[in-house]
């Protein structure tokens, strides 16, 4: 596994990659049905686990100084999304063919770094095209010496960040197991409604974060960002 800058790097819990790879081992050879709920499982934490680290975090740490109404509605959000993920991850369960699981489980393997890129913890690790990353980077840096007079464009990265990440997290997976017709059509309108809420959340949510809360965010933005 291999992934070079400008990439968009998400810490994960240290156990999550461990279970990762020796599922991954386990399942090159042999798939039994409690290897099956094992990798739904660890996929439903992967999912919530980089969810936590992207945004529930920020917004409690933006919260405990600066509470707000709108930053409680966005966690509440983010719970829900959360809660739908874990339902919906777990519900497939049922639908997928234990000789499916090997290549979905490769997909996520391949995507998960021990270390590397000046990182000493393991991370998903996600691509960027140099076009957006440097756009990013101008944005933080306006974030942080405040000549930025609003989140919107901000805000408005981050959704791209997001839409460009569903790929690899979502319809790729959901392509490699190879679903019926009903649970496919299913998943599609979950994903599609997992993206309406969160842009929504979202673009709800960017007017009312105060300049002076900026630079937090940006500094918590260029924790993900590798350029180099």
């Amino acid at each position: 596994m291999s992934i070079s800058p400008p990439v968009f790097a998400c810490t994960l819990q240290e156990r999550i990659p461990v279970e990762l790879e020796a599922l991954y081992h386990t399942t090159r050879t042999h798939v039994s049905d409690a290897d099956k709920l094992h990798g739904v499982e660890l996929l439903a934490e992967a999912y919530c686990d980089l969810l936590d680290t992207c945004f529930v975090r920020i917004l409690d740490d933006l919260n405990r100084t600066n509470p707000s109404p709108e930053l409680l509605e966005a966690r509440r959000v983010l719970e829900d999304i959360k809660e739908k993920t874990r339902h919906y991850v777990r519900w497939t369960a049922g639908f997928i063919a234990n000789d499916r699981i090997p290549a979905v489980i490769a997909h996520f393997y391949d995507m998960t770094y021990k270390q590397g890129l000046g990182r000493d913890q393991s991370f998903m690790g996600f691509s960027l095209s140099p076009a957006l990353a440097a756009e990013i980077a101008r944005v933080v840096d306006s974030l942080k010496d405040g000549s930025a007079k609003n989140f919107e464009d901000g805000m408005e990265l981050i959704i791209l960040v997001i839409d460009e990440t569903m790929g690899p997290l979502s319809i790729e997976p959901k392509n490699l197991m190879k679903f019926n017709f009903v649970v496919n059509k299913t998943l599609d309108g979950i994903i599609s409604l997992v993206k309406v809420l969160f842009k929504r959340m979202l673009r709800k949510l960017a007017p009312k974060l105060p300049p002076e809360m900026f630079p937090q965010i940006a500094a918590h933005l260029e924790t993900f960002l590798i350029v180099r």
